[in-house]
């Protein structure tokens, strides 16, 4: 392999004030934004993964970097250069889809020497490569297949290896796991996020998988109708999102109406919630005055006997590494994981004690809107 391959010199991406619009077919002189006014910025070599529903504006974000869609306003940058209006083909990136767009005519070899051949590398160059990235993929041994005599996770290997093989400044990703059987897909992320940090290549990756997106990120952007929520590392916008949107979508949460909300002041609220009077952490966007809900994390609900709050088991499924139970606690359902194993023997209607980790809960501004 090259020293490129190896680990090349990478660069960052910055997007300035993008905005794409789109005409609404159903309303008249109306505009659907796929990104409105976004600014983010990936420094050289991280893995940054766009995170939000269908529609949110992810995957047409991603097309924009790659050249595939052309923005209405705003700027592009690929190190030093603005590429928003160069073609795909100038822009040196690397892109690697949801389908793999393997062609099925051609052996795993000749998939990967694909783009090299555009780029009318001598043969003796192109074998190099070529051998160095599907020994680096461990596909090697299937050179001489063709794309329907390997499996989806070796069908993935190609594609990645074809993607990384022309040495891209910057790696995009388009949902690459999404058609791979559970169990293949967290050791393909694995694997993917291995060769990812030792070739050293900025990359964006687009998924609406939350568990893909906290294994495998350096920073995660949280999406909504064309706007970023919310930026940082998946250890951040778990523990503390910005606001009910974000936490019902990164993760499992509850959210519960405090009976009384008493202060907010400094970060900290002072509220009664299920009866007990108790300080939280806030979100910065909570106001006095406002509606609010606490975001309660299932696992931040334990079940003991010294616990001060009476709660009844409504059901409850058994998934190996845990319990999930659905609460009544106060009047609201609640779902609970017990990781514990000792409550196993809890049945369906049985009346237990529980108790809040009030550390980890947070106020946040509450989200009427149903896209949660």
């Amino acid at each position: 392999m090259s020293e490129g391959q190896k680990k090349q010199e990478a660069v960052g991406v910055e997007i300035r004030d993008l905005v794409k619009t789109f005409p609404a077919y159903d309303q008249k002189n109306k505009e659907i934004y796929a990104a409105n006014h976004v600014t983010l910025s990936v420094k050289p070599g991280e893995m940054v993964t766009l995170l939000g529903p269908s529609g949110c504006g992810k995957t047409s974000l991603l097309r924009m970097v790659a050249g595939f869609l052309m923005p209405s306003s705003g700027e592009i940058y690929i190190g030093n250069r603005e590429v928003s209006k160069i073609p795909p083909n100038k822009r040196n990136v690397g892109m690697m889809f949801q389908s793999y767009a393997l062609f099925p005519h051609l052996s795993v070899y000749d998939n990967v020497a694909y783009g090299l051949k555009l780029k009318h590398m001598g043969k003796q160059e192109i074998h190099d490569r070529v051998r160095s990235i599907l020994q680096l993929m461990q596909i090697e041994d299937y050179a001489s297949r063709f794309p329907n005599e390997i499996s989806g996770g070796q069908q993935q290997r190609v594609a990645l290896a074809r993607a990384v093989v022309t040495e891209p400044s910057v790696l995009l990703f388009d949902e690459p796991l999404s058609n791979l059987d559970a169990k293949l897909r967290e050791y393909m992320r694995e694997e993917l996020r291995k060769i990812q940090k030792r070739v050293g290549i900025t990359s964006l990756y687009v998924t609406h998988d939350q568990s893909e997106a906290m294994a495998i990120s350096d920073k995660v952007i949280i999406m909504r109708s064309g706007t970023i929520e919310q930026t940082g590392t998946a250890m951040e916008i778990y523990a503390r999102p910005k606001n009910q949107f974000v936490a019902g979508f990164i993760g499992k949460a509850n959210f519960v109406q405090p009976d009384v909300i008493h202060s907010i002041s400094g970060g900290r609220a002072e509220i009664t919630l299920l009866g007990r009077r108790m300080m939280i952490e806030a979100s910065e966007e909570c106001r006095n005055g406002e509606r609010c809900v606490v975001m309660i994390r299932p696992e931040d609900i334990r079940i003991s006997p010294e616990g001060d709050l009476k709660a009844r088991i409504i059901s409850k499924a058994y998934f190996g590494q845990y319990i999930r139970h659905f609460l009544e606690i106060g009047g609201c359902e609640i779902e609970q994981m017990d990781f514990t194993q000792s409550n196993a023997a809890l049945q369906e209607g049985d009346e237990i004690a529980v108790s809040l980790v009030t550390d980890s809960l947070r106020l946040l501004p509450a989200d009427d809107n149903k896209e949660i």
